[in-house]
């Protein structure tokens, strides 16, 4: 069946925050991501938009459309369209977790989809289940982010919130908590605790003045002329570093 102007319409604007948040949905476009999301219990899927020739996992009781590759192209938020797109309720979650062991990652006014999708992927990578964002950060559900995540998002869990207060409660449940800053302690010499916030800063601004100065800072020395690293490749040496020492 074909898809009405009203459908088109419909999907099309969860392209946008706006609508996201009006309606509770989010858009998941390729095969690789929606069997990553058939493999989970997490999110509800509410449509899946698919061409006729697509193999999916077990579809747990979506509602199956069959388009065109012309209605996908109307439809996707890709320069090339990946044969399928579901449409997703969203599942917003707002309970840190101050108790269980590991590090915990929270991102203060991270604006580039890109790489917050990064480093939702490395954090599953590294075994980190929860990232703590602050309010003025990039929406989870932008479609860029889901892309990025390579399907990560489906197992990493995402909260925003007030920055100062959570990390005063990490600090109360003994969890160490470091700033990653342009000046500070070496990540080669730091002694990484079990317990530990890593907070990392916007590509631009880095970490605001009243977030750092409840943290002990951590650096990644530089041995050439760049200026520096993108947020995403900064979580993944420091990550590394950490379970190096920790896990």
């Amino acid at each position: 069946m074909s898809l009405s102007k009203n459908d088109i319409k419909f999907i099309r604007s969860l392209h946008l925050k706006k609508f996201r948040d009006q309606e509770g949905l989010f858009i998941v476009e390729g095969v690789k991501l929606l069997n990553e999301l058939l493999a989970q219990d997490k999110f509800e899927i509410q449509d899946i938009y698919c061409l006729e020739s697509v193999e999916l996992n077990e579809l747990k009781g979506a509602t199956i459309h069959l388009i065109s590759n012309k209605e996908l192209e109307r439809i996707s938020t890709l320069k090339s369209p990946n044969q399928v797109l579901a449409v997703v309720k969203q599942n917003n979650s707002n309970k840190i977790d101050f108790e269980a062991d590991g590090a915990r990652i929270i991102l203060n006014s991270i604006n580039d989809p890109g790489n917050f999708g990064t480093i939702i992927r490395t954090a599953d990578w590294f075994g980190v289940q929860q990232i703590i964002c602050s309010s003025n950060s990039v929406d989870l559900y932008n479609p860029k982010v889901i892309q990025s995540t390579m399907g990560a998002i489906f197992r990493v869990e995402i909260i925003y919130t007030d920055i100062i207060p959570a990390l005063a409660l990490f600090k109360e449940k003994d969890f160490e908590l470091l700033s990653a800053e342009m000046v500070g302690e070496s990540i080669f010499e730091t002694d990484f605790q079990a317990k530990t916030v890593f907070v990392m800063g916007s590509e631009s601004h880095g970490v605001d003045e009243a977030i750092s100065k409840v943290c002990d800072k951590i650096t990644i020395p530089a041995f050439g002329k760049t200026e520096s690293l993108n947020v995403g490749m900064a979580t993944g040496i420091i990550l590394s570093h950490y379970a190096k020492n920790c896990q």
